[in-house]
């Protein structure tokens, strides 16, 4: 909050003067401006510090403005008016962090496939899809999110053409029967030359939709679905579209004949080529006509243009997947489908306690629903079932988050649900603890003025953590990184918990100095829950 104490925001868009800020003391805050340094004239300096003096002139938290000879600037701030502007409601809070005019945004995440069960590789692009979609629309925005289902194509068929081959009746299968069926019939379409034969027909007459095929695939992929909106319950995960490639496989014709007639593409040996000039060239359609992730790509985007025509769409899809995303992105302003931006928001993977791949005993990707399950058997034993329910997914949520996007990480089930350190079970902990003291006290005075010397080290620097939150949340937003958001969180955790041990709060018999920590303790609860609402993890209110 110390960017609207200082009306830091103003300084960006009305005066030349660039800066990044930290704090030397506590009601000094030491401003680094990269544009004043570089200039190497004092006048030139005195010119643009100028500048800046006249943006701060008039703020009634500003005390003293010092430019340094190096082209620093120390601002010198009334700290009991800064302490009287930490007296915000939760709305006033999130007012600061508003932006100017709202955009439309669009987030594709989650991406699971029909016959497949969700595995630990999701829980990276559901987790960082959501604080992602979390962070825009709580800055006033107009989001949108689509879960993007992988329900048509090659393994579909591969599938249905199994079941064919096995006399298997598919109006009796069941999600596992499909999660075994899939690996057998995708390793039979490798190896055997007549089953491939017959999945590409069988693909050729899903693609036209004929009855009996198509029929049979909404029977595969209502199961499927209805298994992966229950484990998405489970981990309180929900989209405002539950879309997939099925959705715009009738766009795909009318798409492909406009790439034709505005020369956009061409064919090479019987596969649909684009035209446009990149190495390697981007196919279109296979030879025998079957579409690929970048047909189906593209015709999603016609489909979004066309309901929902977002300013920015962002792909929260693994960072190995980069270079179909630089294709895609190429390809959508060479075919002129949109002027909109377009971001692929990578990621890494998660790994075992060893750093290998995470599988299970049998060589498989570790199923999502078994991690989960791994976690609440430990959880339960320390606390009540619906509290274990919600720990269990705080723990998937913010040991997640924790992590840099762009890093591989080890995902440690003993580390992440320890009552220490920078865990989900610490942060919920504290909450709780903030919650237990605000309740016992009957009336709370808002103070009109604060003590300056009688501040602690501890007061002092929770509530310099306190100051931090805008800061932290406009770098996730502007980085598209909630890892600072969680660091953020867990280090306001530990300022509370130091404030805690040394500060006397519910005993404190001087009653000035008791609303005043009690004052600091409000906002610092309303900022932990406006995080933990961001980052999607709900609350328990005991443990």
């Amino acid at each position: 909050m110390i960017e609207e104490i200082l009306g830091l925001d103003k300084i960006n868009k009305n005066s030349e003067v660039d800066y990044i800020f930290n704090f030397s003391k506590f009601d000094q805050v030491h401003l680094q401006s990269p544009s004043l340094i570089k200039l190497k004239e004092t006048t030139d300096r005195q010119k643009l510090f100028i500048q800046l003096t006249k943006t701060l002139e008039d703020n009634k938290y500003v005390d003293q403005i010092e430019l340094t000879e190096k082209g620093f600037i120390n601002v010198t701030l009334h700290l009991s008016k800064v302490l009287k502007y930490l007296q915000k409601s939760k709305e006033e809070i999130l007012e600061t962090i508003k932006d100017g005019k709202p955009k439309k945004y669009i987030f594709d995440y989650g991406g699971p496939n029909i016959g497949k069960s969700m595995h630990v590789g999701h829980l990276r692009p559901l987790n960082i899809g959501r604080a992602l979609y979390n962070i825009y629309k709580i800055s006033g925005n107009n989001c949108t999110s689509d879960i993007h289902l992988g329900d048509w194509g090659m393994p579909i068929s591969q599938i249905l053409t199994y079941c064919y081959e096995n006399s298997i009746e598919i109006k009796k299968l069941s999600d596992k029967d499909l999660q075994e069926i899939y690996p057998k019939a995708s390793k039979l379409t490798a190896e055997n030359i007549e089953f491939k034969n017959k999945v590409a027909q069988n693909l050729s007459k899903l693609n036209e939709k004929s009855q009996n095929i198509y029929n049979d695939w909404k029977i595969v992929s209502n199961i499927t679905i209805k298994s992966i909106e229950k484990l998405l319950l489970k981990l309180d995960h929900e989209f405002d579209l539950f879309y997939g490639e099925s959705t715009v496989v009738d766009l795909i014709p009318q798409m492909i004949e406009g790439l034709k007639n505005n020369n956009y593409v061409a064919f090479d040996d019987g596969a649909l080529i684009s035209k446009e000039k990149v190495d390697p060239p981007v196919l279109i359609l296979k030879s025998d006509s079957t579409y690929l992730y970048m047909t189906t790509d593209l015709a999603t985007v016609l489909d979004r243009e066309q309901k929902i025509s977002p300013d920015e769409y962002f792909y929260i899809v693994d960072s190995r997947q980069s270079a179909h995303f630089k294709q895609l992105f190429s390809s959508i302003k060479y075919f002129n489908f949109s002027k909109s931006n377009f971001k692929h928001v990578g990621f890494g993977t998660i790994n075992d306690v060893e750093g290998k791949p995470f599988k299970t005993r049998q060589g498989d990707v570790y199923p999502l629903e078994d991690l989960w399950q791994d976690i609440y058997e430990i959880l339960i034993k320390k606390n009540d079932k619906n509290n274990a329910h919600i720990l269990t997914n705080s723990v998937l949520v913010f040991s997640d988050l924790l992590i840099d996007r762009s890093s591989n990480y080890k995902f440690d089930v003993e580390k992440f649900t320890n009552t220490e350190g920078k865990t989900a079970i610490y942060i919920q902990y504290t909450r709780v603890r903030i919650k237990s003291i605000l309740k016992k006290i009957n009336q709370i005075e808002y103070l009109d003025n604060f003590d300056k010397l009688n501040l602690t080290d501890v007061e002092t620097d929770l509530i310099l953590s306190i100051l931090k939150f805008s800061g932290s949340f406009k770098r996730s937003k502007k980085y598209n990184e909630p890892h600072h958001l969680a660091e953020y969180l867990y280090e306001l955790c530990q300022r509370f918990n130091s404030f805690y041990k040394k500060s006397k709060i519910l005993d404190e018999t001087n009653i000035g100095l008791q609303n005043r920590r009690l004052n600091i303790l409000i906002v610092c609860l309303e900022i932990i829950e406006i995080t933990f609402d961001i980052l999607g993890i709900k609350t328990v209110e005991e443990m």
